[in-house]
């Protein structure tokens, strides 16, 4: 069996998430991999890459919202369609697709089964959190960024059938986890200087902020400053009291999986981290709508009170994979038993 697998590289929950389903899939077939998106992502696969496209790339202002004027200009999709047509979806016997745009619609023109598995899918869900009524026409905009035939959505909860737990990495799984006094800071989508406006109001509380802007470790007065580098933040997550983070998928799972206290400010308007953000709050977390100075007091309750949000996140990795290719014998069966 041949599989082409498709991944969004924005952010890096989805590459950290591959590496383990690539892990498991080599097991059971040949995998190709395509990306799309940003390609500064500082995750290696330890896989090769057969083509990294340009997708389409969200952009964000310095304060945590999406820039929709950079999002519309900086994207080019006259290359987008070329590069959908020249996929080569035909030559595989099953695509998987995690939210990635390119192999997605490629799949759709030319009449080819394409298998969602990523934590989007789980928003199509009636059995999830409740959306605002604001998101409602967003949420049907956003079946057609990465359109599928069907799919297996991940979460916090198996609200569903085709619902799964988090792919939990094992990097995170060997952890020795403990409490070394410290806030660790990850909100990609806010400006150093943002985040830095908050911090210095709470200067007897030592943070550890993950920002894109720093290039080498600095620390400055209570605020330890560190460039995105995994084994950096592993130990961080590991040792940190609490985590201040946005709501993307992948290390509000991870701080779960810890039993680190959460403090999640969604991007603004950004649906999926509303719904994760939805889903945090219902299971008793702690949700702020924007990090900045008005919400001190807030953020101060928190720091003084920060609470283990109760969450089993316990699930063999392979179970998802191993349904996801089940399923696709199995309806292979099935049409063989229909031409028969």
């Amino acid at each position: 069996m041949k599989i082409l697998y498709g991944i969004q590289t924005t952010g890096n929950g989805h590459l950290t998430r591959a590496k383990e389903v690539i892990s498991i899939l080599k097991k059971r077939a040949e995998v190709d991999v395509v990306l799309s998106g940003p390609d500064d992502n500082k995750i290696s696969l330890n896989h090769p890459v057969k083509k990294h496209y340009q997708g389409l790339t969200f952009f964000y202002t310095k304060k945590g919202k999406i820039h929709w004027i950079k999002t519309l200009f900086k994207n080019n999709f006259f290359k987008l369609l070329i590069d959908i047509f020249h996929c080569p979806v035909a030559s595989y016997d099953l695509i998987i697709n995690d939210f990635e745009p390119v192999t997605a619609w490629s799949c759709y023109l030319k009449n080819k089964k394409c298998v969602a598995l990523s934590n989007q899918y789980a928003l199509f869900s009636d059995k999830g959190p409740k959306l605002k009524k604001r998101f409602h026409t967003t949420l049907k905009m956003l079946r057609y960024f990465a359109p599928v035939s069907h799919g297996y959505g991940l979460h916090f909860k198996r609200f569903d059938d085709t619902i799964f737990l988090p792919i939990i990495r094992k990097k995170i799984r060997k952890l020795n986890v403990n409490d070394l006094g410290y806030f660790l800071v990850y909100l990609p989508s806010y400006g150093k200087e943002a985040i830095q406006n908050v911090l210095v109001t709470f200067p007897k509380t030592n943070w550890v902020v993950f920002s894109p802007e720093v290039k080498t470790s600095q620390l400055e007065n209570n605020i330890q400053w560190e460039p995105i580098n995994e084994n950096t933040f592993l130990k961080s997550i590991a040792s940190c009291k609490g985590v201040v983070t946005a709501a993307g998928f992948s290390t509000l799972s991870e701080a779960l999986y810890l039993k680190k206290p959460l403090l999640t400010i969604p991007i603004s308007s950004q649906i999926e981290q509303a719904y994760n953000a939805a889903m945090i709050s219902e299971m008793g977390g702690k949700v702020l709508k924007r990090f900045t100075v008005k919400q001190r007091k807030q953020i101060q309750k928190w720091i003084e009170n920060p609470k283990v949000i109760p969450a089993e996140l316990e699930q063999r990795n392979y179970e998802v994979v191993d349904r996801i290719l089940l399923d696709y014998i199995k309806s292979l069966l099935n049409l063989e038993q229909v031409r028969a």
